[in-house]
């Protein structure tokens, strides 16, 4: 009898420490998972770029919204509007330029502060025939470069980029390199 004592006991706390054990184990993955569906994959913000030369230069304002595909690759779409002023000299003098257009976007986050960028862009661009006329023209452009990247918060964050257009051509409204500082919040 004494030998059935010797195999129960042993049999019957390991029994109680393996379910015990594998019930701790279900409710801490339970939890997990709970709090992964609070968080939304969609984030808003913006960025506000420029660019100066001699003889003038252009501020952008740029509305943004995004999808984070993992919590480090995160894709987007943005709209652009871009103010511009030149001084040309002479009679023609400074004259002014409004452009506007959109994008989509790549972020690639990495080391927790830093991310490579990659955006294609499309804009209706204002540009001087004369001094009296002024036309439109489509411009593409392929953005890529790289920046900071900061959390603020639970949800927002912070970046300053340095991107550089590949595809710059003398009406685009960037010159090489382009800066943008955003903002922004999940939701």
């Amino acid at each position: 009898m004494r030998w059935l004592f010797k195999i129960h006991v042993p049999l019957i706390l390991f029994a109680f420490f393996a379910t015990t054990a594998g019930f701790a184990q279900y409710q801490n993955l339970g939890t997990v998972k709970q709090a992964e569906h609070k968080v939304s994959p969609w984030f808003v913000g913006g960025m506000l770029g420029g660019s100066f030369s001699n003889n003038g230069g252009s501020f952008e304002v740029s509305p943004l919204v995004g999808y984070k595909v993992t919590s480090d690759f995160h894709v987007g779409s943005r709209l652009t509007y871009i103010y511009s002023s030149y001084n040309f000299g002479g009679t023609t003098g400074r004259h002014s330029f409004h452009d506007y257009g959109g994008s989509l976007f790549a972020r690639h986050l990495f080391l927790n502060f830093l991310f490579a960028h990659v955006e294609y862009e499309v804009l209706s661009v204002e540009y001087m025939i004369d001094q009296y006329t002024n036309d439109r023209r489509t411009i593409n452009s392929l953005f890529i470069g790289g920046g900071l990247y900061q959390t603020m918060g639970g949800r927002g964050f912070a970046t300053i980029a340095i991107l550089y257009n590949l595809l710059e051509t003398q009406y685009s409204p960037y010159s090489n390199p382009v800066i943008r500082i955003g903002f922004g919040v999940g939701l």
